[in-house]
């Protein structure tokens, strides 16, 4: 049994490792994005070991799958916290790739997230955009 702390700390560990495979689902991983997960590294308190998997996986990114066997069990408010960290990660440069959007479902599946909350997700996400889109459009008048 974890505590909240550790739970956590496990938590934000598995997310900046998911993000990074979002990341590279493009076929490379850019320069917000990299500076991204840094900070967030910087911003916890990681053992020496954990970093150096970080940064293992920042230049030789692990397959979700191999990612997601070692995590401990989400609840479902948790799973949909971290669909939406990975989805933050992918927008992170104001697009969103078709192969981003793909490695994020597969993600979203192997943690065991339904395809109907999937979808609401998604829907939220294009919404989104369109309003931040939108806004552009006002601005740019």
């Amino acid at each position: 049994m974890y505590t909240k702390t550790e739970k956590d700390k496990h938590l934000v560990f598995a997310s900046i490792r998911l993000m990074i495979c979002v990341g590279h689902a493009d076929g490379y991983i850019g320069n917000k994005e990299v500076n991204r997960i840094h900070e967030m590294v910087n911003s916890e308190h990681f053992t020496l070991k954990e970093r150096q998997i970080l940064m293992d996986d920042m230049d030789y990114p692990k397959r979700p799958e191999v990612i997601v066997e070692d995590m401990i069990d989400l609840t479902q408010s948790e799973k949909l916290m971290m669909m939406r960290k990975l989805y933050h990660m992918a927008l992170i440069d104001r697009k969103l790739s078709p192969k981003e959007s793909k490695e994020i479902a597969r993600i979203a599946c192997l943690i065991g997230i339904s395809e109907e909350k999937q979808a609401q997700v998604e829907e939220w996400i294009t919404d989104g955009i369109r309003w931040r889109e939108r806004w552009d459009e006002i601005v740019a008048d």
